[in-house]
């Protein structure tokens, strides 16, 4: 248990003895509002995220905001070494989206009549909290002596910003008052901005809600299926391909040929374990923990042990491209952009069959360019019988399935959810094709090269 789930049981901050016997937190509401949303239905299950909102509450209160930082919440939250490299580990980015959705639910919900809302806008992990559409308090507490002695001063400190505009404006050359006028302004600004963007974040988020919604029901399984790097595996070493027939009997590793000098038994038998990436668990991960998945019928299934009869029963959501997970092929001849593997064995290309202004017939990484830009694709396709849907998150490599996961689970993919849904609700099958640079197998934000949704 970390520091921040022990100080979820005791109430108490976790900083030096004068935040402990000084600042009186047990007598700031802000303190209380983070307590008990960390107990809230939508934190208590995830130790993480227990841990995740009281850190930050925590170190804002204490005026340690410079310690709220990516590197430093992975180090403390989320037990990562110290130094490790947020570029090539998301973790505390995956949790952030996931915590402001259950801060939007905690508000909108179980913590409709709370007096201070709680809010980490996109861009930093910094709290802000707020009252009545506007920021509430000092970032730290007053200790007792401190406030009896400062009574005038803390009045002053407490106006309004409507007391400040109604005051009489003083004679002209007097340059004070026109700061403070500025200032009154752009408080004003900065408080609408929160609001605006508390609201605009609650459509975003219902936009995602509606998507997600779709693959997850209390009569249908929802079968998550993550890439075989085993398979990945056998077929760089034996320098061939191998087709949906042959993986789906299970035969393949039987009839094995390899170049010489290389042990076929070692081949099988790396070839025959049961290996995935790590993109992929971090979104399995992010799957389970949406608040619409209905957890008896969540199903995370190895590609190996898939059938044909999970494809036609089952809501689907397949992780990686044809080379890593064969079961795509069955869903591709439906979508315009399609991966085709080259002589190369590690070479794929995504073919567009139809362009569009503007947009080329074939996309692939070229390894010529110093940014190493390549493509990662998300589509939505009816399941073989038409009766749920199948979602592909799928990349030439490991960087464009991160891309693609990336920008489903953020708030630019709101735009294009609210588009993907008919007059009478229902979704319409779509596809997105994504650029963003291959840096040391991360991906940094993707880019839209294209899109397509299907109007029936």
């Amino acid at each position: 248990m970390s520091r921040w789930e022990e100080l979820a049981e005791s109430g108490r901050p976790t900083g030096t003895a004068v935040a402990d016997h000084i600042f009186r937190f047990e007598e700031d509401p802000r303190w209380h509002v983070a307590r008990r949303v960390a107990a809230s239905k939508g934190f208590a299950k995830s130790k993480f995220l227990i841990s995740f909102i009281l850190y930050i509450c925590e170190k804002s209160l204490l005026d340690q905001t410079d310690e709220i930082t990516e590197q430093l919440i992975g180090e403390h939250v989320f037990r990562r070494p110290q130094g490790y490299n947020p570029g090539e580990d998301n973790i505390v980015r995956n949790y952030a989206r996931l915590m402001r959705q259950r801060l939007e639910e905690y508000f909108n919900g179980e913590g409709l009549d709370e007096a201070i809302r709680i809010a980490v806008p996109r861009g930093g992990y910094v709290p802000l909290f707020i009252g009545e559409d506007q920021v509430v308090g000092e970032s730290r507490p007053q200790p007792a002596h401190e406030g009896l002695i400062e009574a005038d001063s803390a009045q002053k400190a407490e106006k309004t910003v409507e007391t400040i505009l109604n005051e009489p404006m003083p004679p002209p050359g007097v340059s004070s008052w026109g700061l403070k006028a500025l200032c009154a302004v752009l408080f004003i600004a900065l408080v609408f901005v929160v609001a605006h963007d508390m609201r605009v974040k609650t459509h975003e988020q219902s936009a995602s809600d509606r998507f997600w919604k779709i693959f997850f029901s209390p009569s249908r399984d929802t079968l998550v299926v993550p890439a075989d790097s085993g398979l990945v595996i056998y077929q760089d070493l034996t320098k061939r391909r191998v087709s949906l027939a042959e993986y789906a009997a299970g035969e393949y590793r039987t009839h094995a040929t390899t170049p010489v000098g290389v042990d076929s038994a070692m081949v099988n038998e790396l070839g025959g374990r049961r290996y995935t990436s790590v993109v992929d668990l971090h979104l399995v991960s992010s799957i389970s923990q949406l608040p619409e998945v209905v957890k008896d019928r969540f199903k995370v299934r190895y590609a190996r042990e898939v059938t044909l009869d999970d494809l036609k029963q089952s809501n689907v959501i397949l992780l990686g491209s044809f080379d890593s997970n064969p079961w795509v092929e069955l869903f591709q001849k439906n979508l315009n952009f399609q991966f085709e593997p080259q002589p190369k064995i590690d070479d794929v290309v995504i073919h567009n069959l139809r362009p569009m202004a503007g947009e080329s017939a074939v996309y692939k990484t070229d390894q010529t360019d110093p940014a190493r830009s390549t493509f990662g694709l998300i589509a939505v396709t009816p399941n073989l019988d038409a009766s749920g849907y199948v979602l592909l998150i799928e990349g030439i490599n490991m960087a464009g399935t991160e891309a693609a996961a990336d920008y489903l689970f953020s708030d630019a993919s709101a735009p294009l959810l609210r588009e993907i849904f008919d007059s009478k609700g229902n979704m319409l099958p779509f596809e997105v094709l994504l650029e963003t640079s291959n840096i040391g197998a991360n991906a940094p934000r993707p880019r839209i090269v294209s899109q397509r949704i299907l109007r029936r």
